[in-house]
């Protein structure tokens, strides 16, 4: 295996094209991609197709400016998990949220069925669609495979990223999963496209075939280098460090 900069990847043809939607975008299988949400974005070079940015530390002009260099632009925020530092993090309630997230201080699990939480998440959307984001990119939704202190099962993830993508598409923006292996069949048919950290360490890539099965993307990030990790078919296959900052490798 070899990996170098800027050389943007194509694995191999999808098995079928989605039914594309006028009102919202449908990005293509194995589009190029870059992922920075660590800082405010600033340096455009890398000249994948979608750019995926922190949708707070963002500015329509930034969004703006991408859509100018012929790029679509996915908005990074956190739909499952009470991070202490964003904008909006009084309108939260103690009630909506519990354990804390390992590794990640000032971060805690939300309960995604809160009436409260869910109103924050569609102004969040309504945020979104005011800058000018193509899709959105809603971390943490797997509550279901972590020790969040709620009762988040994998049902109340389905309901809860249908709620997402209702939102979502009701303001003409994409929506896609983040990882959340176990859901897939149950949620391909809503979402645009999976963004997937580490499915090659954890040889657990085949749970998203699914997604190129339909024509949709796979949005594949490895944050360490594995002997498979190029080998997924028709994945869009990135290489980052795990503060996902400006830096990226392609196969």
């Amino acid at each position: 295996m070899s990996v170098s900069l800027q050389t943007i990847p194509f694995n191999g043809p999808c098995a079928s094209m989605p039914i594309m939607n006028s009102t919202y975008w449908q990005p293509e299988c194995g589009a190029a991609w870059q992922i920075e949400i660590q800082n405010p974005l600033t340096n455009t070079a890398n000249n994948a197709s979608i750019y995926d940015i922190d949708l707070f530390d963002n500015s329509a002009l930034t969004i703006k400016a991408l859509h100018k260099l012929s790029r679509k632009v996915i908005c990074y925020f956190s739909a499952g998990t009470y991070e202490n530092w964003r904008s909006d993090a009084s309108s939260f309630q103690k009630s909506d949220y519990a354990k804390a997230v390992g590794g990640w201080p000032g971060e805690f699990w939300l309960n995604t069925s809160s009436p409260n939480v869910r109103t924050i998440m569609s102004k969040r959307l309504d945020l979104a669609a005011s800058k000018g984001c193509d899709g959105v990119d809603p971390d943490n939704i797997d509550g279901y495979d972590n020790d969040t202190g709620l009762d988040l099962d994998q049902d109340a993830a389905v309901d809860y990223l249908q709620f997402l993508a209702r939102e979502a598409h009701a303001r003409k923006i994409s929506i896609g999963l983040k990882n959340g292996g176990a859901i897939v069949p149950r949620v391909v048919d809503i979402v645009q496209w999976d963004v997937n950290e580490q499915c090659s360490q954890y040889k657990e890539c085949n749970l998203f075939t699914p997604f190129i099965k339909a024509g949709k993307p796979v949005f594949h990030i490895e944050y360490k280098k594995t002997a498979s990790m190029c080998k997924n078919a028709g994945f869009s296959t990135i290489y980052k460090n795990l503060n996902l900052g400006d830096a990226a490798k392609y196969c």
